[in-house]
């Protein structure tokens, strides 16, 4: 029976830490939906080993401009989400600032040439490299909108739409609600297994943001014994008119995916979700449980 020496058992251990960090980081990838019956209880997949979210976000191009810093370079540019008037909604573009990495740069001439919409497809990192990019949202994917709903994978599984009956735990605290929308933006979220969709209910909506304000102030100086003159930074409330945008959260891989769909045809939905009583709106945490798209889903481009 041989015993380990000093060396090997360090080896051991750095391989066992190696392998307990793989073990919890990968998670397996998630690639196009199979044309099959699923469980529509089945929890959302995330998209790969170490990213802490990722998603689609579905606008086009405003402004964009190749980077190089000392250490880093990377492409920034604002994409628009929203698409102006569509039968007769009107939906002001939501702004998001998103990055293109050098390993990417072929998306870049992509992104450069197009004036049409486009389905942006993005990685948010654990750790994000400040040096890096402007902007957590890292472009790994781009391509056309799908001309209609009808060529989905959630089409082909759901036809009539998705609708779920959740168990709602203080079901007294909880209402359900039904709006109209167009998807934007939907991101998977990797350690909790949660889908955010952002939906556009069309118009805008008032907020309320602070900025940091510096002001004078006469303070008494107790060692001075006086009074002296100092500037005190305090934070000033303002209002804004910004995007009617709200999420809506869903631990349902049909749910989720059906969302994406949506978004990637620029398809109107319909949905239905439970939000709290004491709010008025959806600006708080509401779970998804019914959506689908608004007819005439198989209408085709010319």
């Amino acid at each position: 029976m041989t015993s380990l020496s000093g060396k090997d058992t360090i080896m051991k251990g750095s391989q066992w830490l190696r392998g307990l960090l793989i073990s919890v980081f990968c998670l397996p990838a998630w690639s196009a939906p199979p044309l099959k019956p699923e469980l529509l209880s089945e929890q959302v997949q995330a998209d790969k080993e170490g990213w802490w979210k990722t998603g689609f976000l579905v606008g086009t191009v405003s402004s964009k401009g190749w980077e190089v810093g000392f250490i880093w370079e990377s492409g920034e540019l604002e994409v628009l989400a929203g698409k102006g008037t569509l039968n007769g909604t009107n939906y002001p573009a939501k702004t998001y600032e998103v990055s293109v990495q050098p390993e990417f740069y072929y998306l870049w001439d992509k992104l450069r040439v197009s004036r049409k919409p486009l389905v942006i497809r993005y990685q948010y990192p654990f750790w994000s490299n400040p040096f890096a990019t402007n902007s957590g949202y890292r472009v790994i994917d781009v391509q056309p909108v799908e001309s209609s709903f009808s060529k989905t994978p959630s089409f082909t599984q759901y036809p009539n739409g998705i609708d779920l009956n959740p168990t709602i735990k203080n079901s007294g605290t909880y209402t359900q609600r039904q709006t109209f929308g167009l998807v934007l933006h939907v991101a998977r979220w990797l350690l909790n297994h949660k889908c955010t969709v952002y939906l556009h209910l069309g118009g805008t909506a008032r907020s309320l943001k602070s900025r940091p304000t510096y002001k004078p102030s006469l303070e008494y100086n107790v060692d001075k014994r006086e009074y002296e003159h100092r500037t005190v930074l305090t934070y000033e409330t303002y209002e804004v008119e910004v995007p009617n945008v709200v999420k809506l959260y869903t631990d349902s891989e049909a749910i989720c995916r059906y969302a994406e769909d949506s978004a990637i045809s620029q398809s109107e939905v319909y949905v239905e979700y439970y939000g709290v009583k004491a709010q008025a709106d959806t600006a708080t945490f509401s779970i998804l449980n019914s959506i689908h798209v608004a007819p005439p889903f198989d209408e085709e481009e010319n």
